[in-house]
């Protein structure tokens, strides 16, 4: 792809869209940035580097001056201003694309609603095991623009990728494409469920002869669209055989292969804990065995591989009650995970800037562990008003609220689980953000 003069109109100046614009003024683009902000981050240091700032809103003259529009994720793309430039002949791409037009080594990608940013860490530690240098990232830490602007000096790029980016994606195409599960979530971004999936499945779509598939057998919405797969399936699931593919032993994970031994790995010292972990580890595994990854090194890395942060994690033990931050579970699919993981009695704090969830998906999980459900932030009432009658809920005002709350009504063998099925935007810049502040609440504690 020549930049070399082209007028780059890149939209959004989070990481992302920061790293496009540096990307396009290194190549010789002339360069605009835009942002509803006044004051982005990053904004002064792009303008030293040459780039026109055009902040504080969208102006469409910027779009229609563009022949090459470079949308961050959090950017929708169905903006008028993108769908007025594209008719004007603009090429409309997200800041995922534009750095895969420039990437050298092989690629692994990863979607999926929940676990992605596990499964994409725990794929670049059993490569390393291997001895073989993976490069982490995408949607999880550090944007492809800005690996790509680099010495790309690795064997492989393991990249964690959004149905945001997805959405404006062209000719993405995985060595190894992963795709998870399908649970509801943006659903204030998508017209329907089925968009959203379809979304997920975008990622597959330039696959051909050569490439692998891993998908999740045991997920229906997964297993739904199986034909959607132009290459070879690896299918993977709890219980059945699947050739080639994986399933779950107990604590062990069995791996049947084309041209390989069967591959036995022991997952009972993993510090992932709960049964929707051990279907993450074995995606990992099926992932990194059609990169060439030997059983052995697997093994050293499942066994050494530490949890992300806010995923489950136990912060802090008080008087019988166990406290959880599982502050990533943005979503109600991950909320139904997290209660299925833990199994025991549980004071739920749900609440954050809604994403269009159905809390009511999560009737048999209240029924069976929830004893009190605290809903908090900006969409506490909503979510009060979907689960009534489905456990017992109050609404308080935000997470101190809720924490507070919760440690009077908590009793012994109960679990406190900050789970919270919505985004933090209404009083956080991040799901890490609002996990850290739960942290020191509990801290703080009596």
């Amino acid at each position: 792809m020549v930049l070399a003069g082209k007028k780059v109109l890149v939209v959004g100046m989070g990481a992302s869209g920061a790293a496009a614009a540096r990307l396009c003024l290194a190549r010789g683009a002339e360069v605009r940035f835009t942002d509803k902000a006044t004051a982005p981050p990053a904004a002064a240091g792009l303008a030293e580097l040459g780039a026109t700032p055009r902040l504080g809103g969208h102006d469409p003259a910027d779009f229609l001056w563009a022949e090459l529009i470079v949308l961050s994720p959090g950017v929708d793309h169905r903006l008028p201003e993108v769908a007025a430039a594209a008719r004007n002949g603009a090429e409309v791409i997200g800041e995922m694309e534009l750095g895969f037009r420039f990437l050298r080594p092989p690629a692994v990608m990863i979607t999926g609603t929940n676990g992605k940013s596990t499964v994409t860490s725990l794929i670049a530690a059993m490569l390393e095991a291997e001895g073989l240098r993976a490069f982490a990232g995408g949607n999880l830490g550090t944007p492809l623009c800005a690996y790509v602007a680099g010495a790309q000096d690795d064997d492989w790029a393991v990249l964690e990728v959004s149905s945001f980016q997805t959405d404006t994606a062209v000719s993405l195409r995985p060595k190894v494409g992963v795709i998870l599960n399908i649970t509801d979530d943006h659903l204030d971004r998508y017209d329907s469920f089925e968009q959203y999936a379809q979304s997920k499945f975008r990622l597959l779509a330039n696959q051909a002869e050569g490439d692998v598939a891993v998908l999740c057998a045991d997920d229906p919405e997964v297993a739904a669209r199986l034909g959607l797969a132009p290459a070879s399936v690896w299918l993977y699931g709890a219980a059945n055989d699947h050739r080639p593919g994986g399933r779950l032993e107990n604590q062990r994970l069995a791996l049947e292969l084309p041209g390989r031994r069967l591959i036995k790995l022991d997952a009972s010292r993993s510090r992932l804990w709960g049964g929707f972990n051990k279907l993450n580890i074995l995606a990992a595994g099926l992932a990194a065995a059609a990169c060439g990854v030997s059983a052995q090194a697997m093994q050293r890395a499942i066994d050494e591989f530490q949890p992300l942060g806010h995923r489950l994690a136990l912060v802090a033990e008080r008087d019988g009650v166990a406290w959880y931050d599982d502050s990533k579970g943005t979503n109600v699919g991950a909320v139904q995970a997290a209660l299925e993981a833990l199994a025991r009695p549980a004071v739920l704090l749900l609440g954050g800037r809604d994403k269009d969830g159905r809390f009511a998906l999560l009737a048999p999980q209240l029924a069976a562990w929830a004893r009190l459900v605290i809903c908090f932030g900006e969409a506490g009432a909503s979510i009060a008003g979907q689960i009534e009658g489905l456990a017992e809920r109050q609404v308080v005002a935000d997470l101190p609220a809720a924490v507070t709350l919760a440690a009077q009504e908590a009793k012994p063998g109960d679990v406190v689980l900050l789970s919270p099925g919505c985004a933090s935007f209404d009083a956080y810049a991040g799901y890490a953000m609002r996990g850290d502040h739960f942290r020191r609440l509990v801290a703080e504690l009596n």
